[in-house]
């Protein structure tokens, strides 16, 4: 009797969750994840609001009521198999494997316990947003029972457990999350008869809450069975072992032969480093060592080992030598700008804190603590993140500017213009274009678990538009339609390096005309973030006005007309050309009156304080007027700008302090070197974390710090 009370309940519990199921979604891209956990981050709903909304009362009485749990019941009876077979097309297997379900259940049999424990269930915490009931899937998975002498069927059956995910609509109110459930069933039911028997199973349940009959399944598969040879996965097979064989051969011949030149022997000759790059071998001096025969075969293998055209190609891929230049900590020489590295590792480090947020909030057992912390003033460094990439602009804009002017003036104001756009274009695209094809075609192989996808998130957008990154204009796309949502800002440093000459050329001829330029642009700028601030009723640096008992429309305009549009963005890129036009001028050598220098300092922070921590009270209920609004989101990336291009000017000319020591360390020089490589990695780090998860993670603070710490880690190393 305990044991059909148990089984009942579940019954029920299972009918909670799929009672209110309206559509299906795939899997969450980078820029959805991002969209959902900013929405979680910004959205504020009073507690007496949620209630209401959830109604939860009136569903649960609904669900517990005597008719509900009788037509719950019917699913341990005999005579349920025969009605089931009646009224849908279920496959013989499927239909033999509830049938052994059902007999097990009723005998107590531990393969059947496990399964019916495998399954989600409705668990605590669903006020603070628990809507991922994901059940057992390692115990459904490692079920297997052998049937050999069943009179009943006469024959051998061996039952497995098979995993599907049920994804649903929410019934609670937060349209933004689904609510998904684990449910284990006999491998011998396909996704189709799933369906067909849960929707014929909990009918009565649509019918007491009014909801149209559309379930969605997805059977996630066993880890083995799931390779597959596609045209991606065999060209980026073939590619890889290209590479992997020329880092092998290269890091062999660095260190075993490049590295012991000045102490090594080739059969009787001695080689030192001078003569090897010479090419040569003295003639006179091997006839006396040795026989002719024995010279012409060590000059041949000298000749070939230590040929410097083949030399270098292969000490390109020494993992010794590369990985010596990496990791390098000497000391720059007086001409760089030691505070830039500083600068690039901390950005990156505060983007994959706000992505840490983000991609968590999707999995998080407690999601709508968010209600609360979002009103704390620390929080605004997170929810505020988007300047971090701003941050980017800044720097690349200010190291085109400084690089370009320092090479016109060495070479008299002449510039191979077209080489300046093809060195860029070889120094990013190769890295980007192999990037994009073994994430495309081995991300579903990197992990398993209830959320892992069947293939990577983006990967039917890069089979279809891949070619769009490659020329970098993926940005004027839908963001829904971008493979690698995150490579939006390559495409944008392009457009924007692209348009450089025009700018930097005219400052470096004639000043006049390129303030004007420079001039033009920000107000262009400036006058397009009102606009759409307006138009799309626009909160503080979000997406949507922000409203207590709504959930704001959808923000994929922002995203497209603001996020990732050049001409939104254009103003940091601007001012980092104009610092960097200002070092080159001053040849970094400006005297200061203490006053100023202070004064630079207070005017930057204020600046930056202001941009970062203006939203506090926006996220605290008090709204913005219109008019406020539109001018924070026109002048805020300026601002933050402004406040950071002092900030790197003034250590550049020796009025940093202490910031600009601590900017400056020769710890940050390894770490800048592999910002580019780690800007690409770190959502793939963040998704196969995120993606290999059993269970939702309870959000706390020192939760975050530790993930956000193993998240830079991984990165790095990866």
């Amino acid at each position: 009797m305990a044991l059909q009370k148990t089984v009942l309940l579940s019954s029920v519990l299972l009918s909670v969750c799929l009672g209110a199921l309206q559509n299906h979604r795939n899997v969450p891209q980078y820029h959805e994840l991002i969209r959902q956990g900013h929405t979680k981050l910004t959205q504020g709903e009073s507690e007496p609001d949620f209630i209401h909304r959830f109604n939860g009362t009136t569903i649960l009485q609904k669900m517990l009521s005597l008719d509900s749990m009788y037509n719950q019941a019917l699913l341990l009876k005999k005579e349920f198999m025969t009605d089931l077979g009646s009224r849908i097309k279920m496959s013989a297997g499927c239909r033999d494997g509830f049938q052994l379900l059902l007999d097990g259940l009723k005998e107590r049999s531990l393969w059947s316990l496990k399964l019916l424990d495998s399954i989600g269930k409705v668990p605590s915490g669903i006020f603070e947003g628990d809507f991922m009931w994901l059940g057992q899937y390692d115990e459904c998975n490692a079920i297997s029972q052998a049937f050999t002498d069943r009179i009943t069927y006469n024959e051998t059956f061996l039952v497995r457990g098979k995993y599907f995910v049920a994804e649903l609509w929410n019934p609670f109110g937060y349209n933004s999350t689904d609510l998904r459930m684990g449910v284990c069933l006999p491998d011998a039911c396909t996704a189709t008869d799933v369906k067909e028997v849960l929707e014929l199973a909990f009918f009565e349940l649509y019918q007491y809450t009014n909801k149209t009959i559309k379930l969605s399944l997805k059977y996630v598969y066993h880890q083995e069975t799931k390779y597959r040879s596609t045209p991606e996965f065999i060209t980026a097979s073939v590619i890889c072992s290209i590479i992997g064989f020329l880092l092998l051969l290269g890091t062999l011949y660095d260190m075993f032969i490049n590295q012991n030149f000045d102490s090594s022997k080739i059969g009787d000759v001695r080689v030192d480093r001078q003569d090897s790059d010479a090419q040569s071998v003295n003639s006179d001096t091997t006839h006396l060592l040795s026989d002719r025969t024995r010279v012409s075969v060590n000059a041949f293998r000298n000749k070939v080992l230590h040929n410097s055209k083949l030399r270098k190609f292969l000490l390109t891929f020494s993992v010794s030598t590369n990985g010596s230049k990496v990791l390098n900590t000497d000391a720059l020489p007086p001409t760089a700008l030691p505070a830039l590295n500083g600068v690039r590792v901390l950005s990156l480090g505060l983007i994959i804190l706000g992505h840490s947020h983000c991609f968590e909030l999707g999995i998080a057992k407690n999601p709508a603590v968010f209600l609360n912390l979002v009103q704390r003033w620390t929080s605004q460094i997170v929810i505020n993140g988007l300047y971090y990439v701003d941050s980017f602009f800044l720097l690349s804009g200010l190291l085109v500017s400084y690089l370009t002017l320092k090479e016109l003036q060495k070479r008299d104001g002449k510039l191979n213009w077209l080489l300046f756009y093809f060195h860029r274009f070889c120094r990013l695209t190769p890295t980007f274009m192999l990037f994009i094809l073994v994430y495309t075609a081995y991300f579903q192989y990197w992990g398993s678990g209830p959320l892992w996808p069947l293939t990577s998130p983006d990967y039917q957008n890069c089979k279809e538009y891949w070619w769009r990154n490659l020329l970098y204009i993926q940005n004027f796309f839908p963001i829904g339609e971008e493979c690698i949502g995150w490579g939006w800002y390559l495409a944008v440093d392009m457009q924007f390096f692209v348009l450089s000459p025009l700018i930097i050329y005219p400052l470096y001829r004639k000043p006049l005309i390129g303030y004007i330029i420079i001039l033009a642009l920000m107000v262009m700028q400036l006058v397009y973030r009102g606009i759409m601030s307006v138009q799309l009723d626009m909160g503080l640096n979000v997406g949507h006005d922000l409203k207590l008992t709504t959930y704001p429309v959808e923000s994929s305009d922002f995203f497209d007309k603001t996020y990732q549009t050049p001409y939104a963005k254009i103003a940091p890129y601007l001012i980092g050309i104009l610092t960097g036009y200002f070092m080159w001028k001053s040849e970094r050598r400006v005297k200061l009156p203490k006053v100023i220098v202070v004064l630079g300092w207070v005017i930057a922070l204020v600046c930056v304080s202001s941009v970062m921590f203006g939203t506090t009270e926006q996220y605290r209920g008090h709204k913005s007027s219109t008019a406020v609004t539109a001018l924070y989101n026109s002048l805020s990336k300026t601002t933050w700008s402004l406040g950071l291009a002092w900030i790197i000017f003034a250590c550049s000319i020796g009025y940093g302090g202490f910031i600009n020591t601590f900017l400056s360390a020769r710890l940050w020089s390894p770490l800048s070197r592999l910002t580019y490589c780690a800007y690409l990695v770190h959502p793939v780090i963040m998704f196969v974390y995120t993606y290999s998860q059993r269970h939702p993670i309870y959000y706390t603070d020192i939760n975050i710090v530790f993930l956000f710490l193993g998240f830079w880690m991984a990165t790095y190393i990866a």
